[in-house]
């Protein structure tokens, strides 16, 4: 069975350049579930974004996340963020964690090799989708690293360098 391989890492940190980079070098990649889903929140006036209905949001990702992994792949993938990264975004704001996403089967979907983009201040900048502060990013990388090892998932941080350099690294891992 072919698994999915989680690019996750802060806002701003490169992950969405990462991944476009990896599909034109020819990998299955999907995008960030969140942006799309910010940009449509914002298009239609509505407050379901991480910054004013965290609760109603991770709600949304989750139920996107799981249409798109019940999706089927027919090798091995790439995705801008996974399901744990739902979690963490609810830590930051110390809200509970629904029992459904405690007991999702991560690994049945999921590579158990994460690949985590470090914070990087030289590249972080704010847009709309985007509006953390750089000081809201470090709180979240701190916890996207506390849950991906609690749920038992191998962190490989991808260096900060070009983008030919970081698809060079994930290649000699994979």
């Amino acid at each position: 069975m072919y698994k999915r391989y989680i690019i996750t890492g802060a806002p701003g940190t490169g992950k969405t350049s990462l991944i476009h980079t990896l599909q034109e070098n020819g990998y299955s990649c999907f995008e960030e579930i969140s942006r799309k889903t910010i940009i449509h929140q914002q298009k239609t006036k509505s407050n379901k974004t991480p910054w004013e209905d965290l609760r109603g949001f991770a709600d949304l990702i989750y139920q996107q996340t799981i249409k798109e992994l019940e999706s089927i792949i027919l090798e091995n993938a790439f995705v801008d963020r996974g399901l744990p990264d739902i979690i963490a975004y609810l830590k930051t704001k110390s809200h509970s964690i629904p029992e459904h996403i405690l007991k999702f089967p991560f690994k049945t979907y999921y590579s158990p090799t994460v690949f985590l983009l470090p914070l990087w201040k030289e590249i972080y900048v704010n847009d709309p989708q985007r509006p953390q502060s750089y000081t809201e990013a470090e709180h979240i990388h701190y916890y996207l690293t506390e849950v991906y090892l609690s749920l038992g998932f191998t962190i490989k941080i991808v260096p900060k360098t070009t983008l030919t350099k970081r698809v060079d690294f994930i290649r000699s891992i994979i």
